[in-house]
């Protein structure tokens, strides 16, 4: 997710120095080395950190491990050698299975261990892993992450977290290198929370993106204009302008961020609101069109590509670019 730069801070409070049980030299360990995961992880070790990797697609390790992190096996193994388990995934089923299946985190995690989760889930089941982990004598946060890969590699990425305040302070050593923004929201789910909201924001804004070009080219109005036209105004945010340049490149095949991981986050954004009895007409509607996208073909490339599904379907030449 495009982001605005902006002085490294923590609004929250300025974290300590690391408590007691997690020392100054902290061992961090990073599951899953995707966009996120791995811009996170080559910041790390951009800072000296020490490192152990995991990914379940063990040739994505291999350009962590020529720069000096130790690649693991298995969860179990990497959580071993660590104070603290930062998971980047894809699924809530992704991080069961890592934390809670068979050779998974916590049957080795040390007792001072925290986990510190970055995936995008559901507030319920952000609070079900802390309830677990805890009753196992271990920590855990949900830490949503605000940014895109290159913000992950360059330590600009704004965290919103829920856990323990406790928790949450003893996180510095891993928090300060990848930050820029560091807020405390309060208990387990809260960062969950946050994450689902913010990516409504982002899911709609793609929507009526799209549906604005593809209705000023059915008018006539020129497609690289029309992009450049709203990505240039007082209407557009960052995250807009940022995705109007994919737009423009048609460059769908390199996501930063999946069109089938975006059609998710709606589908857990409506059921929260579902849970608490918020009505949001809006993020509905732009959950069917994603879905709707999925089922096309294009789950697995940028989310930007919800405007080549307009275009298709208002009869617009739309092919994306895949490769």
């Amino acid at each position: 997710m495009a982001d605005i730069p902006s002085p490294r801070r923590a609004l929250s409070r300025d974290l300590p120095p690391a408590a007691p049980g997690i020392p100054p030299a902290t061992r961090i360990g990073v599951i899953g080395l995707g966009v996120m995961g791995g811009g996170m992880a080559s910041r790390l070790l951009d800072q000296g950190h020490r490192i152990v990797v995991h990914n379940r697609t063990p040739e994505r390790a291999a350009p962590f491990a020529a720069r000096g992190a130790v690649v693991a096996a298995t969860p179990a193994e990497l959580a071993s050698q660590v104070d603290v388990v930062l998971l980047s995934l894809a699924s809530e089923a992704a991080v069961e299975e890592q934390l809670f299946g068979a050779g998974g985190v916590l049957e080795t995690l040390p007792a001072h261990g925290i986990v510190m989760d970055t995936s995008t889930v559901s507030p319920d089941f952000a609070r079900s892993v802390a309830e677990r982990v805890a009753g196992r004598g271990r920590g855990a946060v949900d830490a949503c992450i605000i940014g895109n890969g290159q913000h992950a590699k360059d330590g600009e990425l704004r965290f919103m977290v829920g856990g323990s305040a406790e928790t949450f302070e003893r996180l510095s050593a891993v928090l300060e290198p990848l930050a820029k923004e560091i807020r405390h929201l309060g208990p387990s789910g809260l960062g969950a929370t946050a994450k689902v909201m913010l990516n409504v924001l982002m899911g709609v804004e793609m929507q009526v993106l799209a549906e604005s070009v593809t209705l000023a080219q059915r008018a006539g109005i020129d497609r690289e204009l029309a992009l450049s036209m709203i990505s240039e105004s007082g209407f557009s945010s960052p995250v807009m302008k940022y995705k109007a340049g994919v737009m423009r490149r048609r460059a769908y095949g390199e996501p930063q961020f999946r069109l089938d991981l975006m059609r998710k986050d709606l589908r857990l954004a409506t059921a929260e609101a579902g849970r608490l009895g918020v009505a949001t007409p809006v993020c509905d509607a732009t959950h069917e069109t994603l879905v709707a996208a999925a089922e096309a073909g294009l789950g697995e490339l940028d989310c930007a590509a919800v405007l080549s599904h307009a275009e298709v379907t208002a009869g617009l030449p739309g092919a994306p670019d895949r490769t």
